[in-house]
């Protein structure tokens, strides 16, 4: 009766393990079971005495150091598996952490492209219906033919010494006022000087807002053309020449008769320019030139665009 251990039944289990795919501690056990089968192979060579037996033995043996280079190639294999395993497990945890972070600074960066983007085509459609709106303006001075400005009527230059409201004085109203009137009166005088003089502290923020609440809360008062357009020259000041294009020319559509409107045309011409937008800026200085000529701002547009100012009349 053959033994459970007998050396043919284990020479089967080993090839039958090799045979699948073999893990480190497979590999291990199957070594064990070899150093084991060897030693019983050993034993069996001393106890038999018999040739047949003994090339039998041999056989065996020879199938066994068959058995150990195959499981040596199977160790070095694993060995040499695991290694590669460990090495591209690494390499695929530094490209992951490499692709994760580089797809979180392209979804930032395409983020903030896009929202510029966006920014910069609004500022353009802006300004491309303001320079519409202004070319459609000359095409009608044009048409319509030069305006001559009659004695007496020429603009005034803006002082910026004191503030623009207290150059004129507000029109008497013949029919009576409500009760509450001189108070509204005096509260958007306070409101205007303030932000005038923020203005001219240098506290532009501050002077647009209070100069806005004028606008707002008190809409068509003496003060409103001055208003606007020290919160133009604000925008000037803080070279956002874009905003303060648009506040001049709002100035000039809500009152074209304004006594701003020489500064308003010439700080809006200069705005251009400092644009790199030196078509339409010389378009603004020369309707400046042509419709108050006789203003200093006319002076300072001439030598802007190049021309010798006249001489004053003595």
């Amino acid at each position: 009766m053959l033994r459970k251990n007998n050396p043919f039944f284990i020479l089967m289990a080993l090839v039958m393990t090799l045979a699948g795919c073999a893990t480190p501690q497979e590999v291990n056990k199957v070594q064990f079971e070899v150093n084991v089968l060897r030693a019983e192979v050993k034993d069996l060579r001393e106890q038999v005495s018999s040739p047949l037996h003994k090339e039998k033995i041999d056989s065996l043996d020879r199938k066994l150091q068959d058995l150990q280079n195959t499981q040596d190639s199977a160790a070095k294999s694993v060995s040499d598996l695991l290694v590669q395993i460990q090495s591209i497990s690494s390499e695929f945890r530094v490209l992951t952490g490499r692709f994760e972070e580089s797809k979180y600074y392209s979804e930032k960066t395409a983020t903030e492209v896009t929202a510029e983007k966006e920014r910069l085509a609004a500022k353009l459609r802006q300004m491309e219906l303001l320079i519409d709106d202004l070319n459609k303006r000359l095409s009608q001075m044009e048409l319509s033919g030069k305006e001559e400005v009659k004695p007496g009527e020429e603009m005034k230059p803006v002082d910026e010494g004191k503030p623009a409201g207290e150059l004129k004085k507000p029109q008497e109203e013949k029919k009576e006022q409500p009760p509450d009137a001189g108070k509204e009166i005096q509260d958007v005088k306070d409101l205007y000087l303030a932000g005038y003089q923020a203005y001219k502290e240098g506290r532009t923020v501050e002077a647009r807002e209070k100069l806005s609440s004028v606008l707002k809360d008190y809409p068509e008062n003496e003060y409103t053309d001055n208003a606007r357009f020290w919160i133009a020259e604000s925008f000037y000041k803080d070279g956002n020449y874009e905003d303060a294009i648009l506040t001049y020319e709002e100035l000039l559509k809500k009152n074209p008769k304004t006594d701003k409107a020489p500064a308003a045309l010439l700080k809006q011409g200069l705005a251009f320019f400092a644009l790199k937008d030196e078509r339409t800026g010389r378009i603004i200085l020369e309707k400046l030139v042509e419709k108050y000529p006789k203003s200093e701002q006319a002076q300072t547009a001439k030598k802007r665009l190049g021309k010798a100012a006249s001489p004053k009349k003595k």
